[in-house]
């Protein structure tokens, strides 16, 4: 089943060829030391590191939401993840380093209708809440609680997209890494610019017991700790 949903998802996302593809990379089980939450993680490229921690029940229920990882080995640059697959139409995760404080990794939701610019700032229910981020000389990480951002999504009136269920054991991502900071407004993750990616691909991850919270207290426990918003940058209305 794990092949014929990832060809299939394939299919559907056309014109694979501009993709580097793996089907479910090794993953492996990370504990973070910043937020004590434990992670299963797929590595698709040395760039970017995904990790995501489920719902007990994610398995048998179709989980909205989850707590993730993600680690860019670019300190100067910015990555992406989409947690659909393709960039269209999916809802995409942005995370870089800020370009005024150095302890802040900024992130933002966004939403692509085509390939190209503009990636916009995503308009719907979903919500990502930072836990913990951290940066050193060689890469960037940033935890955090993304609430409906599993299922169904929608962005503004018309557009709509959603991810793999979780009960079926199967989700699909895609990643994007570029070694360019962005520009424009960096200073605020919903207004930054940024150039095409230098590397980019999809990877599909089994859903095992390894993805998910042992209880439903700890995942309680793991969520409860995004308290610091999104963490957006200085963002002037």
């Amino acid at each position: 089943m794990k092949t014929s949903l990832f060809a299939a998802a394939i299919t559907a996302l056309g014109a694979p060829v501009v993709f580097a593809q793996e089907r479910d990379p090794t993953s492996e089980i990370y504990t973070d030391p910043s937020s004590n939450i434990t992670f299963n993680t797929w590595s698709p490229t040395p760039f970017v590191t995904i990790g995501v921690a489920l719902p007990p029940d994610a398995l048998e229920a179709d989980a909205d939401e989850f707590v993730g990882l993600i680690t860019c080995s670019d300190p100067a640059g910015w990555c992406g993840v989409s947690l659909g697959g393709g960039m269209v139409s999916n809802l995409l995760v942005l995370a870089y380093p800020s370009p005024s404080n150095p302890d802040e990794i900024l992130t933002s939701l966004r939403w692509a209708s085509d390939y190209g610019p503009p990636i916009e700032p995503y308009n719907g229910d979903a919500k990502l809440a930072q836990i913990s981020s951290t940066l050193n000389a060689t890469h960037y990480q940033v935890s955090f609680r993304c609430e409906k951002c599993l299922g169904e999504w929608r962005h503004g009136e018309e557009q709509q997209g959603g991810s793999f269920p979780s009960s079926g054991g199967f989700l699909l991502f895609g990643w994007c890494h570029a070694s360019s900071a962005p520009f424009g407004e960096a200073e605020c993750a919903d207004k930054a610019e940024m150039s095409q990616h230098d590397s980019q691909g999809l990877f599909g991850a089994t859903v095992t017991s390894f993805t998910l919270a042992s209880s439903a207290d700890e995942y309680a426990l793991w969520a409860g700790k995004a308290t610091g918003g999104a963490v957006d940058g200085e963002c002037v209305v």
